[in-house]
């Protein structure tokens, strides 16, 4: 997935209020449990992504060795990837904080 992607965002959001909604009611399943965790996970993912993106355009460009509007798709997708894996080994901690927090609910 896309980090930047608005329906995928959208969907994921849709899934974290319905995994949410079971567990106020209390029934909340393991499928629900990995839903969470992915939609969690996901949410770390595009704060790491907009961290990121901010830090790169603190970055100088010289002009000379430039790729244009190719190396800036590139690089972006680049960003994303690393976002995920960033997410992924929960070293930045809020994917795991969100989940606690959210699963506390029943």
């Amino acid at each position: 997935m896309a980090v930047t992607d608005a329906a995928s965002l959208q969907y994921n959001n849709s899934m974290l209020n319905s995994t949410l909604s079971n567990a106020k009611s209390g029934r909340m399943s393991e499928l629900d449990q990995t839903k969470l965790k992915e939609a969690c996970q996901d949410f770390e993912a595009l704060f790491i992504k907009q961290m990121l993106d901010t830090m790169r355009q603190t970055v100088s460009k010289s002009g000379m060795l430039d790729g244009g509007m190719a190396e800036d798709v590139f690089e972006d997708m680049l960003y994303d990837e690393y976002a995920q894996s960033m997410a992924k080994t929960g070293n930045f901690g809020i994917a795991k904080m969100m989940y606690s927090e959210m699963s506390g609910l029943l």
